[in-house]
């Protein structure tokens, strides 16, 4: 029978395990500064450089969780595109199995409370001397370790202990169900503590203490491997379509290693005995489930290798939002590269899905005052994504030989994008600062709201000239202009009288900025589409 001070100690173990792995992660993100958003950001151009980067970025904060997190999160501000995710989520899969290589070589070379101890003090004098520094990151840190290995020794003697007391051999069979058996306590396991690194490291060390077998620690290693999808899971709820594509990617990656590791158990335990004795000249158990678990997610690695790019393309049909399908190109073919005449026409097409766009953002700010931001921003990733589609586009018709008209065409349409742009994003700031026009007395605030039901209208008579159906208003004859200069007069007597403070001066003169770009944008942008074709 296992005594209740044995619990105890697996329980009490288990936890420093968790303690010690919270605090390294959580020092290491802080004492590591900027190096987790560089790498991220700028190292992972290429399938091998992010999977450098995973590789690099989880042996230095040690957990893939939190990399895995970190990626999703990027993609979710756009900051990465779904390949550059994939691959350091792939490598962080394999950064992470250096949290197994410290448990096998700290467990077998070394009294572990000689290490832990000197790690705590020299961590804890970091922490104290500057908790609020990088200093003191690097103290939580080197604490986490030392609480970390003394998890490791803690569980050892308690791993010694529980096999001991009990007859081993009659938990353990061989086969099928007890390799499932294992493999599912270690996604189990995974999920409640929502670390692999843990569960490997009490696969590793009961291993040690003689708790378990070579076979079953292997199954629960592998386990492991799958239950840390969890976190990814988890951290997409409600994020965009694009995050949750990184997550599936991460859940196939797992999975599709797991499955093939537990196809191949036998095989791979037998070479991976075999390398360890050419290496090492012996075989323990610890190391033999450390090169096991690395072996395996590298196998991971060379089989989705020739996979990725099927993958990127299922994942990129699924998920798809209304504002993804609004934002790819409808118009824009190769086979119309070959007549610039036709491809001219497409461009057109797809500069007025541009243009309603941008409409609709402005007039939106100026009419709705209770209007979403982030809805607008969404729109606005919109008519940014299709420009790029078309500037590319043009780049590509531009390498042919195109007629001095179509050449003319083509530059008007550029700078006539660029003021769609523009007025999409002058649209958005001034929905942004919109409902401070509130602050002003009545009688201004009125004013300000007439002129922008005026420039609304500008835009929807704009709209029609491009050939866009917005005639939901009609058009005012007076013109913004003279709405404009008359408001723009009557605020700065006002400012001169008193009657409103410089607060209020500012608010109003911001918002009458904000539709003065708008309405010049307008009008350049129409002028720049006067030699363009628009039938």
């Amino acid at each position: 029978m296992i005594s209740w001070s044995l619990a105890g100690s697996a329980l009490g173990g288990i936890g420093l395990f968790l303690l010690g792995i919270h605090l390294m992660t959580a020092g290491l993100k802080v004492a590591a500064g900027d190096t987790l958003r560089d790498v991220l950001g700028h190292w992972t151009n290429s399938r091998a450089r992010g999977l450098m980067s995973g590789i690099l970025i989880t042996g230095l904060v040690q957990s893939s969780s939190a990399v895995t997190v970190a990626a999703i999160g990027f993609v979710n501000a756009g900051l990465l595109t779904l390949p550059q995710a994939m691959w350091v989520v792939f490598g962080s899969n394999v950064g992470t199995t250096l949290s197994g290589w410290l448990v096998a070589l700290i467990g077998i070379n070394f009294k572990i409370e000689a290490l832990a101890l000197p790690l705590l003090g020299m961590g804890m004098v970091l922490f104290l001397s500057g908790t609020s520094t990088r200093r003191g990151a690097l103290g939580e840190a080197l604490t986490g370790f030392g609480v970390f290995f003394l998890g490791i020794a803690t569980l050892k003697l308690t791993f010694e202990g529980i096999a001991a007391a009990i007859d081993v051999t009659s938990l353990q069979t061989q086969g099928v169900w007890n390799t499932a058996a294992f493999v599912g306590a270690g996604i189990v396991l995974t999920t409640l503590m929502q670390s692999s690194s843990a569960v490997i490291a009490i696969a590793i060390t009961a291993a040690l203490g003689g708790l378990l077998n070579i076979e079953s620690g292997a199954a629960l290693v592998i386990g492991a491997n799958i239950g840390t999808t969890s976190t990814a899971l988890v951290a997409v709820f409600g994020a965009t379509a694009a995050a949750k594509r990184v997550a599936l990617s991460h859940v196939f990656f797992n999975i599709l290693t797991g499955l093939s590791a537990l196809a191949l158990l036998p095989v791979m335990l037998i070479v991976v005995a075999f390398v360890e004795a050419k290496i090492t000249g012996s075989r323990a158990p610890a190391t033999t489930l450390a090169l096991f678990h690395t072996a395996f997610n590298i196998l991971g690695v060379l089989l989705i290798w020739p996979l990725s790019k099927r993958l990127e393309r299922w994942l990129a049909a699924r998920l798809t939002t209304l504002e993804e399908a609004e934002a790819k190109p409808q118009y824009l073919d190769d086979y119309s590269l070959a007549v610039p005449s036709i491809a001219l026409n497409a461009i057109v097409l797809e500069m007025k899905r541009i243009a309603d766009v941008a409409y609709g953002i402005a007039k939106s700010s100026l009419v709705d005052r209770d209007v979403p931001l982030a809805r607008l921003q969404r729109r606005l990733d919109i008519a940014d994504t299709l420009s790029e589609a078309v500037y590319g586009y043009i780049r590509r018709l531009n390498t042919g030989r195109n007629t001095e008209d179509i050449s003319m065409s083509l530059s008007n349409i550029v700078r006539a994008i660029w003021h769609f742009l523009e007025i999409a994003r002058n649209g958005r700031d001034l929905a942004s600062r919109r409902h401070r026009l509130d602050r002003l007395p009545a009688a201004y605030a009125k004013q300000f709201h007439e002129v922008a039901a005026v420039l609304a209208s500008e835009i929807s008579a704009a709209g029609v000239r491009v050939g866009l159906q917005q005639v939901d208003q009609a058009h005012n004859q007076d013109g913004f202009e003279t709405a404009y200069q008359n408001v723009k007069a009557e605020t700065l007597r006002a400012a001169g009288n008193g009657e409103l403070n410089v607060t209020e001066t500012g608010i109003a003169l911001d918002a009458l900025n904000d539709m003065r770009s708008i309405a010049n944008h307008l009008d350049k942008a129409a002028k720049r589409l006067e030699g363009v074709d628009l039938s």
